[in-house]
């Protein structure tokens, strides 16, 4: 079963360069590629001629305002996007109940673990037990990026539709 990194990963990365996209535009076909990918792959095609995609072969036309005239892929884009975003939440983070008591002096914080979805907060595992224990109810604490691979998940389904 694939997880979900390696779903995001598949999806993210243009199968010409193979890095994560940039400008990702959808051809016809629907098989989407980096501006610059399809720019450098078409380099000596003109608008109104009939060209392959890269990947399946299917022939499309190439607009008369060039390859920038094929839609931005906006579920790609937020994939991009949340895939960025979780890379950067992967970093330690300090946590911020530990941090405020501390005055500020991020010597020492422990790293944060866990996400308060209710306090909106980066806590470490000893701070987030009493959000899972409120009188009014549990807070919803979530493990951090959590909250990404669930959005990746949801546009993994639509993205298949």
């Amino acid at each position: 079963m694939a997880t979900t990194a390696s779903v995001t990963t598949d999806l993210t990365t243009c199968p010409i360069c193979l890095e994560l996209f940039d400008n990702p535009k959808s051809l016809p076909c629907l098989h989407t590629f980096c501006l610059k990918c399809l720019e450098l792959h078409f380099r000596d095609k003109r608008p109104g001629v009939e060209v392959p995609c890269p990947l399946c072969r299917k022939e499309f036309e190439i607009p008369s305002d060039g390859l920038s005239g094929f839609q931005h892929n906006f579920v790609i884009q937020r994939l991009v996007d949340a895939r960025k975003a979780a890379s950067e939440e992967s970093k330690e983070v300090p946590c911020e109940v530990c941090l405020e008591e501390s005055g500020g002096d991020s010597q020492n914080i422990p790293t944060a673990t866990t996400f308060c979805v209710d306090c909106n907060q980066k806590l470490c595992e000893r701070c987030s037990v009493p959000h899972r224990r409120m009188k009014g109810g549990a807070h919803q604490v979530k493990p951090l990026g959590a909250e990404l691979e669930e959005e990746l998940i949801q546009l993994k389904k639509i993205s298949s539709l």
